[in-house]
């Protein structure tokens, strides 16, 4: 029998290899199975804002490699590695990630369905090093993010599922399968911490239960019980129903199609899936209507709790949604979509009894007593998206939010204590658009007044001055948006202003146009408040077959402004400005104008 020698040296040599091996094993057991780990990432977390986002930290990190897995980033997906023998993935690995940390990765990356984390091997200055990482499922992937997708998109859908989560702890009765209808129960909450995240300010769990620990629903058998509500439950419970199927459809035109829908963070970011989702609910208006009442959501019922409502709005939404529906509504839109320089918002205001709903006694107003019972029915959080409150004509502060007045939207304005705003968006179109989707949507509610707003660029010439303005041009604004038609006597009247619908204190003072400060933010320095002109004066109309030209009125505004630099009418401590008492006098007895005052118009 032959007998192999071996040399000391070769003895060393394998001595060596063995130790070497044996750091290899330590160093994967310590990368995979210890307090801390290490994660190789290929795609959106090399990105230190986005780990920063996740993590609230960027740990310390190392450039790698990873061989035998392919990476792919299709238009359709996030990128995402699949095992593929020859192929190297150039990536980093981000050190000693705690257990904490990695539960949000996992939970960032939709772990066991989108992707699943496992062990690898990977080449970082010139060792290798076992960590770990996250290799794509195709077809979940395919299915989820369908063919549009960014980072801030599957953030903010993280983030949803994680404040739902919480919001869900707190329900006694709280299951995740009813996770829609306590989203929608939270109103503006998650959106707002959403947003707080996306300004760099991290909410932990504690201060985020806090926001959500107050949230309940109504308690609809005692409202029913109360004589001054229940001659008024039945259009409540519908309009609530409306309004959750509107907020379903928003939802899912921002799932389904994020980049047609995606603004500039100037903007609401909310807006333009608003505008697409009123314009599929007033397409299939009726069928929605047959719908509600099907399902019994469409007036008050004896023993159905609030949820019950929110629930089956729901359902109906489903029923109503369809993808390839929506296409050609995302195509319209983008067809006639022009932008501009000029930020725009809007202001709308409906009520059954028109003007005299301010200070209307109790009863005056049939369908909805002034949504005098706007809290009680916790509309503030079913109508957040629309800037949704009631208007009587005197300043919200919290505990007096219950009064008669005007159902108001106050588009873009997210906040309504506080009163924080974003323009909406700056397509004229669009806003002409919105305004009349919404008036159809509010059928059951006379229009009433509509306020335009734009923002004024911040330069060293102000678009505001002291200039007065010359009567014929303003006698133009009103005869663009105003109310000029017959009274009760075969009068003539510009009614608005005849009928005192401009005045804010009952003497018939005129606030026609105004300068405001926008805040985005309840901590915002000066420098970032966006200074607006409104004007106030214009009459909102009836939705009559065909869609009213607001778009004109919208262009004629901001070039007027922008062009003589005009100053703001409104009331005056002391005596009117002559620019009120040419219109007071005006709107009496209306008075045509030359065509040289046009034209110079």
């Amino acid at each position: 029998m032959k007998t192999k020698t071996v040399s000391n040296q070769s003895l060393k040599n394998k001595t060596a290899d063995r130790g070497l091996a044996v750091e290899i094993v330590s160093r994967a057991f310590k990368a995979t199975k210890g307090d801390k780990i290490d994660i190789f990432v290929y795609g959106t977390l090399l990105d230190d804002n986005n780990v920063r986002m996740l993590l609230k930290r960027v740990p310390e990190s190392t450039p790698a490699e990873l061989h035998n897995f392919m990476k792919a980033a299709p238009k359709w997906s996030f990128p995402f590695i699949v095992k593929y023998h020859g192929a190297v993935t150039n990536g980093r690995i981000l050190k000693a990630i705690t257990k904490e940390e990695l539960k949000s990765l996992d939970e960032f990356e939709d772990e066991g369905n989108l992707y699943k984390r496992q062990s690898v091997v990977a080449r970082a200055a010139g060792t290798r090093q076992r960590c770990m990482t996250y290799v794509g499922n195709i077809e979940k992937l395919q299915k989820s993010f369908g063919k549009q997708t960014r980072f801030e998109d599957r953030y903010s859908l993280y983030l949803e599922r994680k404040t739902d989560a919480l919001f869900i702890q707190l329900q006694k009765e709280g299951h995740e399968e009813d996770r829609r209808v306590y989203h929608e129960l939270a109103g503006a909450a998650v959106d707002e911490i959403i947003q707080s995240h996306f300004d760099g300010n991290y909410i932990c769990n504690y201060i985020a239960i806090q926001a959500l620990k107050g949230i309940a629903p109504p308690n609809l058998s005692k409202l029913a019980d109360d004589e001054k509500i229940s001659p008024y439950i039945d259009n409540y419970m519908k309009f609530i129903s409306r309004h959750v199927l509107l907020n379903q459809i928003i939802d899912s035109v921002r799932r389904d199609f994020p980049d047609d829908v995606r603004l500039s963070e100037r903007y609401f970011r909310h807006g333009l899936a608003m505008l697409i989702a009123f314009m599929y609910y007033n397409i299939f208006g009726k069928e929605i209507n047959i719908l509600l009442s099907k399902m019994g959501i469409d007036r008050f019922e004896k023993g159905k709790k609030y949820t019950d409502y929110i629930a089956g709005a729901i359902k109906v939404a489903d029923q109503i949604y369809f993808y390839d529906k929506v296409l050609p509504v995302i195509e319209h839109v983008g067809q006639n979509w022009v932008s501009t320089p000029t930020p725009l918002g809007a202001e709308l205001e409906f009520s059954s009894i028109g003007g005299a709903v301010i200070n209307a006694p109790p009863g005056k107003d049939k369908l909805f007593d002034g949504f005098y019972w706007f809290k009680d029915f916790d509309l503030f959080r079913r109508t957040w998206r629309l800037g949704g409150h009631i208007d009587s004509h005197r300043q919200i502060t919290l505990g007096q939010e219950r009064h008669r007045g005007f159902l108001e939207y106050a588009l873009g304005r997210y906040q309504i204590v506080g009163d924080l705003s974003r323009p909406l968006f700056d397509c004229p179109w669009g806003m002409s658009k919105l305004i009349n989707e919404i008036v159809r949507f509010i059928s059951e509610l006379a229009p009433h007044s509509l306020h335009i707003s734009f923002e004024i660029k911040k330069d060293r010439h102000s678009n505001i001055t002291g200039k007065e303005h010359k009567p014929e041009d303003l006698v133009c604004l009103l005869m663009l948006g105003g109310d000029i038609s017959e009274d009760e006597n075969m009068i003539l009247r510009e009614k608005r202003i005849f009928n005192g619908e401009l005045s804010t204190d009952g003497k018939k003072n005129i606030n026609f146009s105004d300068r405001k400060y926008h805040f985005k933010k309840i901590e915002e320095d000066e420098s970032d408040v966006s200074d607006v002109m409104e004007y106030k004066f214009m009459r909102l109309h009836r939705w009559k077959g065909e869609d009213y030209d607001y778009e004109s009125i919208i262009f004629a505004l901001k070039a007027y402004q922008f062009q003589t630099h005009g100053k703001t009418i409104k009331p005056q401590k002391n005596a009117r400005s002559p620019e009120e008492t040419f219109l007071v006098k005006w709107a009496e007895k209306p008075e045509s104008i030359g065509e040289g005052a046009i034209s110079s118009f």
